[in-house]
């Protein structure tokens, strides 16, 4: 299904946006205010989690989730897949956030387009497994 591939298409310009998170300081056009701030995010104690920064999950979360979409127009297995993997990157996405506006008290706009494509791809996926 063509959806499967615009989903993979949403996935790899995912990976693209964890590696650079995971890989390169926060650009300058993040620092908006106090509050809408990638650098006070990830240079934040959450930026870590067991040793590895955050953003490295989101680097596995869009490898993983571009391959298997890649496969799922073809294979059930995959989209079966892609639905557990989906509710895995919306959860992932509602502890980060909350630990964003909650617990930092700030937000990152690099971080939210991620998870802004974890939504859509996520979203894509129910849609395609429900019409299928």
């Amino acid at each position: 299904m063509k959806i499967f591939y615009i989903a993979s298409a949403l996935s790899i310009v995912g990976l693209v946006l964890s590696m650079y998170l995971t890989l390169l300081p926060a650009p300058q056009f993040c620092e908006i205010s106090s509050f809408i701030s990638c650098d006070k995010v990830l240079s934040s104690p959450y930026a870590y989690f067991l040793g590895v920064p955050t953003a490295f999950y989101g680097v596995v979360w869009f490898a993983l989730a571009s391959s298997a979409l890649f496969l799922a127009g073809e294979r059930k297995k995959a989209a079966k897949f892609m639905t557990f993997w989906s509710f895995v990157g919306l959860a992932a996405v509602a502890v980060l956030v909350y630990v964003e506006i909650v617990l930092i008290d700030a937000l990152c706009l690099l971080c939210t387009g991620a998870h802004v494509l974890v939504v859509a791809v996520s979203g894509l996926v129910f849609y395609a497994v429900k019409n299928r």
